[in-house]
């Protein structure tokens, strides 16, 4: 069964944790989809220092830490929902240090995301609070590993959005239009996976017998 692995950005329990797996429980209703969900919150998440050793060695993050769990379930995961609070404007120090420590998976895993289906949520406690341009943060980490970017149901266009008027998930409940975005997202990822879940599984089969290898990075990474 395709698996969508819901992630809040967010270090403590409140309008993410909630918005998140509301579009799980969304994604849910479709039949054949499995949840799972992940949260950076009580999370130890070392930064990434730019060390290189990951492409050095072609090898994963040597820090040992909350993050190796996370990179797990990354790769078991079918599709994604990813939801992170505004902090000036854009995403959580906490979630872009597990984004930047993913960074190796294309060259450790290649091809492991790619053409996966992937949603983006932000919550902001003000109207027009830098919800978008949240949102393009965590599109441009989808866009990076080659997945496939939803934005949702009708209205949607990039994303969930959240006006919570800094009332934590209460606050998210009460915008009725945001957390409508938030369950069209849900719905449309979870469509999404089972879509490009089949359409990988015959694509496979089809590429193996073109004798088509597996695509390397553009870049040489050599040091």
């Amino acid at each position: 069964m395709p698996v969508i692995l819901g992630i809040s950005g967010s270090p403590r329990k409140g309008a993410t944790e909630y918005a998140v797996q509301e579009a799980l429980k969304a994604a849910a209703e479709i039949p054949g989809i499995t949840t799972r969900f992940w949260t950076v919150r009580a999370k130890k998440i070392q930064f990434c220092t730019h060390c290189d050793r990951c492409i050095r060695e072609k090898r994963m993050c040597y820090k040992e830490d909350d993050v190796k769990e996370l990179e797990q379930l990354v790769l078991e995961a079918d599709g994604f929902i990813v939801g992170s609070p505004v902090y000036d404007m854009n995403i959580t120090a906490q979630l872009t240090a597990c984004f930047n420590r993913l960074r190796p998976i294309f060259l450790v895993h290649p091809g492991a995301l790619r053409n996966k289906a992937a949603g983006a949520i932000t919550l902001g406690g003000t109207r027009h609070g830098g919800q978008e341009t949240a949102l393009i943060s965590i599109i441009d980490f989808f866009l990076m590993h080659e997945m496939l970017v939803c934005g949702g149901t009708g209205g949607c266009y990039s994303g969930g959005k959240v006006w919570t008027r800094d009332g934590l998930a209460k606050g998210a409940a009460e915008d009725e239009v945001g957390m409508g975005t938030v369950r069209g997202l849900g719905r449309a990822v979870a469509e999404a996976t089972m879509v490009t879940s089949l359409g990988r599984e015959a694509w496979a089969t089809k590429k193996a017998a073109l004798g088509l290898g597996e695509a390397g990075p553009i870049r040489d990474h050599q040091i």
